[in-house]
């Protein structure tokens, strides 16, 4: 059976509280109804996956049988949670060719439980979070306030991801795939927006050719990363979209995954759009003077809030 298209990006906030009848918070919700027809854009299932993602498909009368099992569900958590992707981060570090060490940024993160140790110029991150929301910008001690915010991470989700901050970044950048059964296929790379806190900008909607000249790294570098990236998705106990978001440093180096993203991304839709020759200025869904709206300004796919 194919399941109606679902536009639904608070599926990590799903995730993190990991209940069926969850609701966000009504902002969020307000975004998702006014961003629904974004959900045009791909042929069949949701955003992402959580218990409340499957607890929609069946209010819409979708048999449980046809829509993911509660191991499957619990799957998709654990390989959401950042502290599973720090732990593919070090892995993949550690099977890359040795000569490529040089060019790639060492994996320095960490899943921490104890907020007495944390502290430096580093972000903080909610194993559940996106698009910026749960982080947490340090630079030295945390204050009261800060600290207190740590705390409740740690014990509403089970743990915070410490992750050196890297303040000469240049560029933000993502591989796309899909999961299949006969394995992880590359779909392309995407170019976004994001400030110092990770909080997404916008993605650039261009030829893949364009966005290798924004990228600017060895393709020979590149296409090892792919390999090594397919390699270790078609391993995982998961069928769909995902999104690795990557970062270049000033010294040329290479982040090959500050996050891995088991869900579509605004990646995946900037690669629908320049597909369907969608380029030019335009608004894609939402309302422009109040609520929340899509639009591709400037060669750039954006989500705006309205007052």
């Amino acid at each position: 059976m194919q399941l109606p298209p679902l536009f639904n990006p608070s599926n990590d906030m799903a995730l993190a509280t990991n209940v069926a009848q969850y609701f966000p918070p009504r902002r969020i919700q307000q975004m998702e109804s006014d961003l629904r027809d974004l959900a045009r854009l791909w042929d069949e299932g949701p955003w992402g996956w959580s218990l409340a993602t499957r607890q929609h498909y069946l209010r819409l009368g979708i048999p449980a049988s046809e829509l993911p099992s509660d191991g499957q569900l619990a799957e998709v958590r654990r390989l959401s949670s950042r502290e599973f992707g720090i732990s593919y981060y070090r892995q993949l570090v550690s099977a890359l060719p040795p000569a490529w060490a040089p060019s790639l940024v060492p994996c320095r993160a960490r899943f921490s439980i104890r907020p007495d140790e944390i502290a430096g110029d580093l972000i903080l991150k909610s194993p559940w979070s996106s698009s910026g929301r749960g982080n947490i910008l340090l630079r030295s001690e945390p204050d009261q306030a800060t600290l207190r915010r740590i705390r409740r991470i740690i014990r509403e989700q089970g743990g915070i991801a410490v992750e050196p901050f890297y303040a000469d970044k240049v560029l933000d950048f993502a591989m796309e795939f899909q999961v299949a059964d006969d394995g992880a296929h590359f779909l392309g790379y995407s170019v976004f927006q994001a400030d110092a806190e990770g909080r997404y900008g916008g993605n650039y909607v261009e030829s893949q050719e364009s966005l290798l000249r924004r990228i600017d790294l060895p393709d020979s570098l590149l296409q090892s990363l792919i390999r090594h990236h397919r390699e270790a998705l078609s391993r995982l106990p998961y069928r769909g979209p995902v999104g690795i978001d990557m970062m270049r440093l000033g010294d040329g180096r290479v982040h090959p995954c500050v996050e891995i993203n088991f869900r579509r991304t605004m990646g995946h839709l900037a690669l629908l759009l320049y597909e369907r020759g969608l380029t030019a200025d335009q608004l894609l869904a939402g309302n422009p003077t109040q609520g929340f709206s899509a639009q591709i300004a400037d060669g750039c796919l954006t989500i705006t809030c309205h007052p």
